[in-house]
């Protein structure tokens, strides 16, 4: 039996056919997968569903009729170091009002030392992934958390007085 190059063609490309069907998922991330897919179907569907009349009235977000990719929203270090930079300026102001003999110092020292609390809250809230992307920023916010709370303590068990 001879094999001519016309079977050998149409072999492939059956096999081809057959391996675009079942397109095996093997070795490949998910992600991969699924970005993939959503392309798939994305190209095929041109068409839209129509409003539905009245639902306008209800929620006026169904007119919509394309949505924004989401980006990931990365720290931008720069910020963020420049926002550590002035809660160590607050935590320096707040020294120096404690060492300042006016009668007021206490208070306006006890409103900075929650500002800097704050602060550090703050940065803990929007950056809520520094200490795995970047581990040194990450042990900064730590240290002042301690600090600041620590400073806290202090002030409140009346060591300043």
């Amino acid at each position: 039996m001879k094999i001519s190059p016309e079977q050998i063609e149409a072999l492939q490309q059956q096999q081809q056919q057959q391996a675009n069907k079942t397109k095996k998922v093997n070795g490949a991330a998910f992600g991969e997968f699924l970005n993939s897919e959503v392309q798939q179907s994305a190209g095929t569907q041109t068409s839209t569903a129509p409003p539905v009349p009245g639902l306008q009235t209800i929620n006026p977000l169904i007119q919509m009729q394309q949505t924004a990719s989401v980006q990931s929203v990365t720290p931008n270090e720069g910020e963020f170091v420049g926002k550590v930079e002035n809660l160590f300026g607050q935590l320096e102001n707040y020294a120096q009002q404690l060492g300042s003999p006016e009668a007021g110092s206490l208070k306006n020292a006890y409103n900075t030392l929650e500002g800097v609390q704050g602060g550090v809250d703050s940065l803990k809230k929007d950056w809520p992934g520094v200490e795995s992307e970047n581990p040194e920023l990450g042990s900064i916010v730590n240290e002042l958390e301690v600090m600041a709370m620590t400073e806290q303590i202090k002030f409140n068990r009346g060591d300043y007085v």
